[in-house]
């Protein structure tokens, strides 16, 4: 009996590195018209934000279905293995619905699903810390509340160009968004317990890191099991400086830096730059 992981394709987790680690990535779908795209296979990133840029229509998103994911649990089942589900924020996505759905299908108790209230670079953090975990030892019922403890320490922030994209997607209702149009200013937005909302703005790209500077706070407090996390979307030359200016005001530091793919992108538009860390 061996413990997996499986999550969904908002962790930016592509095919090649999912195999190398072990790991089963459900995709979600991103949709430009009537063709429908599985995140992170049928189209890169790069592609992804031309076209983008150049629809018309903003695109739409789809969930996992409950088919999805059995194929992943029957195999758990038949093999006598213990799944661990990470997925993304139940109050962005009905994705945690769709698991629980092909749970309750398959009836195998050794599947858990756990909502983790975040995503992108938040949710690929708490899939790290689980394997991690895992390889020390920890049985599955300890590494589960392990995550969901953890789940509530996920810091996200991020400097989005604009809230256009947020809000043409339904992800902020519109009074919020209006700070989105003004000249030069850059939206900072939080990600915590699956609350999605503005904690900030800043004049151009100066401004705006140094608001997200100040949220940081003076002490970092993330987690030493971990890197910071850092994410872009389109282009990672803000997120490049972000870096910068985290290693000015705390030294070097262990970091990761990863593109967002196609689903969370669609929302958050090109620009972009997010940094996650796991507070102590």
């Amino acid at each position: 009996m061996a413990i997996r992981f499986l999550t969904d394709s908002t962790t930016d987790i592509l095919p090649q590195e999912a195999a190398q680690r072990g790991i089963d990535v459900v995709p979600l779908k991103v949709l430009f018209g009537e063709t429908a795209y599985r995140d992170g296979i049928d189209l890169d990133h790069a592609s992804f934000y031309q076209m983008l840029q150049s629809a018309e229509k903003l695109p739409t998103t789809s969930q996992p279905t409950p088919e999805d994911f059995l194929p992943y649990f029957e195999q758990a089942k038949t093999q006598g293995d213990t799944l661990i589900c990470l997925l993304l924020a139940s109050s962005l996505s009905g994705t945690c619905q769709s698991a629980l759905i092909a749970r309750d299908i398959c009836e195998y108790d050794q599947i858990y699903v756990i909502d983790s209230t975040t995503t992108i670079t938040g949710l690929r953090a708490l899939v790290d810390l689980g394997c991690m975990l895992r390889d020390q030892g920890l049985s599955a019922e300890a590494i589960v509340a392990e995550l969901e403890q953890a789940k509530s320490k996920i810091r996200l922030l991020a400097i989005v160009d604009t809230l256009e994209y947020l809000h043409k997607g339904g992800r902020l209702p519109a009074a919020v968004s209006v700070v989105g149009s003004l000249l030069k200013v850059k939206p900072i937005i939080t990600l915590k317990d699956g609350a999605l909302g503005m904690i900030g703005k800043g004049v151009g790209v100066k401004g705006s890191l140094t608001s997200l500077m100040n949220l940081v706070g003076d002490e970092l407090n993330n987690d030493p099991r971990l890197p910071i996390y850092y994410g872009f979307t389109a282009n990672d030359e803000l997120c490049r400086q972000l870096i910068g200016r985290m290693e000015e005001k705390f030294g070097p530091h262990t970091h990761e830096l990863h593109s967002v793919g196609s689903v969370i992108g669609t929302h958050a538009g090109p620009g972009a730059a997010v940094i996650v860390y796991l507070e102590q």
